[in-house]
């Protein structure tokens, strides 16, 4: 008897994969199992190193979930920061000879190929002026500003996300993927038509570009929406599946 199909969930920058992904337990198929993939610094390893690079958290996510993903299905799921993290991750999967996984999704970013139009990159920001980045996202309590001690613990946090969230990937390191892929985008973000077509190259199998109503993180106000596509196309793929 197979096991379920497992679903691994990279966060975006700043945020703890458990508590952004394990609601969505009460929506996804049963065929399909949640692993929020939590990152060093934060949630339970909020006392571990934060990454210095993305080479770093690469490694880290590749050595948390490379005895999960023998001989299983499953696929990953990564938003904006979490996104590009899972494209590095699927290359070093690559590289190691492991299972590749039967879906991707990469959600709330541009192609790899595409360059930042941000006048400053994240990774040259002082603190200050990531601090009023993440305020115009609209999503962070105005509480954090406010609290000096929780800044010292969260900002280095931030900023060496902000870093990964910044990797450019230029053309001849480019990977193509044996496996279908969609991209998932709010339809009020900032990611042009070109950028988001753009991710059409890096797959040999389908790519699908799902637009969702909200902007950059429609995903926390459109659950239903982005569950049900994702029990849709996974349970396509895993008809043949007995669950226990």
């Amino acid at each position: 008897m197979k096991k379920k199909i497992k679903l691994f969930c990279l966060p975006y920058a700043g945020g703890s994969a458990c508590s952004i992904y394990s609601k969505w337990n009460r929506d996804l198929d049963v065929t399909i199992e949640l692993h929020p993939v939590e990152l060093s610094g934060r949630g339970l390893r909020i006392t571990e190193n934060i990454y210095l690079n993305v080479e770093e958290a690469v490694e880290d996510v590749v050595e948390k979930i490379r005895d999960e993903i023998i001989d299983c299905d499953y696929a990953i799921f990564g938003h904006s920061m979490g996104s590009i993290l899972t494209y590095k991750v699927l290359q070093r999967i690559n590289d190691l000879k492991l299972p590749s996984p039967i879906h991707s999704f990469f959600s709330g970013r541009r192609a790899p190929n595409c360059k930042s139009r941000e006048p400053v990159p994240h990774s040259t920001m002082s603190i200050i002026q990531l601090e009023e980045e993440i305020k115009e996202l609209g999503i962070t309590p105005t509480e954090f500003f406010q609290n000096q001690e929780i800044k010292n613990i969260f900002m280095p946090i931030i900023k060496s996300d902000f870093n990964i969230a910044d990797t450019f990937v230029e053309k001849s390191e480019m990977l193509v993927l044996n496996h279908d892929i969609s991209i998932f985008l709010g339809k009020n973000e900032d990611v042009t038509t070109h950028e988001a077509n753009e991710w059409m190259q890096y797959t040999n199998k389908n790519c699908s570009i799902e637009y969702f109503d909200g902007g950059h993180f429609f995903l926390l106000d459109q659950t239903k929406a982005v569950t049900t596509y994702i029990n849709d196309c996974l349970t396509k793929n895993c008809q043949h599946i007995s669950v226990s």
